[in-house]
């Protein structure tokens, strides 16, 4: 992130925070069934992931249709359906929550359709500046403090 300037930099911390811990609540509201408010979450996780990518490319994004439609683009560019379909498939959420709830369908379109709503948060975050290097911290994958400075281009030579 050093190409940031640190305003930036804490901008887009504050968003992975925020988006992972929105992320968190839409699964904790699943579980008692409030798919209203999972939904509400997931749209906050989505919009602050897609605008901590475009904040790391410089860009700020304005209302909802500029969040939606670079998401698109992303999605595009980095040839990834879940990211590009996110905001479509969130749209549609609601009617099929109700649908479930009336029985009508099975749950497993939801299931679907938050599997990929999360793996687009989680692909976001992985591009934006540090995501990968923050993804890989979280997930436990060094086992040396080393491996993070070269994960980051960083060496003691």
């Amino acid at each position: 992130m050093s190409d940031l300037i640190k305003k930036d930099e804490n901008l887009i911390i504050r968003y992975r925070s925020q988006s992972l811990r929105f992320l968190q609540d839409a699964m904790d509201q699943i579980r008692t069934g409030r798919w209203d408010r999972c939904e509400e979450f997931l749209w906050g996780s989505l919009t602050l992931a897609v605008k901590g990518v475009a904040l790391g490319r410089g860009m700020k994004l304005g209302g909802t249709k500029a969040v939606e439609d670079y998401a698109y683009e992303l999605g595009q560019e980095n040839h990834d359906r879940r990211i590009r379909e996110a905001f479509l498939k969130l749209k549609n959420f609601g009617e099929t929550a109700e649908l479930v709830n009336e029985s009508r369908i099975r749950a497993d379109h939801l299931v679907a359709c938050l599997e990929d709503i999360t793996g687009a948060v989680d692909k976001l975050w992985d591009l934006a500046p540090g995501g990968d290097t923050l993804s890989k911290l979280l997930r436990g994958d060094f086992d040396q403090p080393d491996q993070l400075k070269e994960s980051n281009g960083e060496s003691d030579i």
